[in-house]
């Protein structure tokens, strides 16, 4: 599924989908697009043609070759790596790691940034643990943003998983069953863009959507759903990425903070060779506009070392 077609499987899913297409029927047309476009000064079609056969060789890379983005299940895959799998160089069933997987997993600018998001995600939400909360995860995916949160002397709290993907609840629930939480936990379908919930969560946590969203009106727009959704005074945890030098002189990154030879080997394997759907880019001042004009205030970044996924904090007014 191309990020020019926009074609989006029946739930309504932004950051994948599969055109039901084989593996084989995918890998040939991406083949076909690569011949067709031929060499660019950046990278050959040999190259990218080699990328491709490599994509092939481990369980990510056929996903991302099949749906032009993650699902819940991969989104967790690539943050839980920095804990584990980073050091021992296998996954959970114990197959061995290719070079490229750890590429993508490890050197990838743009995965380290969200990676130190993550990390970024929790700190923040951690503060916000106490009795009587009602925390919520939009999109959810497998909803470990909470359920991995230290609950220790709180008897009092509620965890709302929310996401379009019916499959990423069902791993939701399966998670939550593992951290213990089935009876704090609750799960609903529902499309971001037209939330049920008013004035219910004390802090409401989104990462992931936006990237996939180019038009900024819509996003101003989801932006409304969550403060609705918030009580007075309720936080909303999200992020965003920023623009890359190439597209924006005027970008937010600090490239003393990256490599340019992975930079480079990243854009040709996310958009050259997969032509990735989650292209949204967006500056600071666009996202703390966006989050004022629709009422939030205390508006704060994080950032990550790079400054490519910042994570924000803002505020309902009570």
């Amino acid at each position: 599924m191309t990020k020019q077609s926009q074609e989006f499987n029946e739930q309504g899913i932004l950051s994948h989908g599969n055109q039901n297409e084989s593996l084989e029927e995918t890998i040939e047309r991406i083949k076909q697009r690569i011949i067709q476009t031929g060499d660019q000064p950046h990278v050959t079609v040999a190259k990218q043609l080699e990328l491709l056969n490599e994509l092939t060789g481990f369980p990510l890379g056929k996903f991302l070759l099949q749906n032009g983005g993650f699902n819940g299940y991969w989104t967790d895959y690539v943050m839980e790596h920095q804990y584990k799998g980073k050091f021992t160089g296998i996954d959970a069933q114990g197959r061995t790691l290719t070079e490229l997987e750890k590429f993508i997993l490890e050197r990838n600018p743009r995965v380290i940034a969200t990676q130190q998001r993550y990390i970024n995600f929790n700190k923040i939400i951690q503060n916000y643990v106490q009795d009587n909360i009602v925390f919520a995860s939009l999109p959810s995916g497998v909803m470990r943003d909470l359920l991995k949160l230290d609950f220790t002397g709180v008897e009092n709290f509620r965890l709302v998983g929310i996401d379009i993907d019916s499959e990423s609840l069902e791993q939701a629930k399966k998670i939550a069953v593992e951290y213990g939480l089935s009876e704090k936990v609750e799960f609903h379908q529902e499309d971001a863009w037209n939330l049920p919930f008013q004035d219910e969560f004390t802090l409401l946590t989104c990462h992931g959507l936006h990237i996939y969203e180019p038009n900024d009106g819509k996003v101003t727009k989801l932006y409304q759903q969550f403060f609705k959704a918030l009580i007075p005074g309720g936080i909303l945890v999200t992020s965003f990425t920023t623009k890359s030098p190439n597209v924006d002189p005027n970008s937010e990154w600090d490239m003393s903070q990256i490599n340019s030879e992975d930079l480079l080997l990243s854009k040709i394997i996310f958009f050259d060779v997969l032509d990735v759907k989650f292209t949204a880019f967006r500056s600071s001042s666009t996202t703390k506009l966006q989050l004022q004009t629709v009422g939030f205030d205390e508006i704060e970044f994080i950032w990550d070392n790079a400054r490519i996924y910042p994570t924000v904090v803002a505020r309902k007014p009570k």
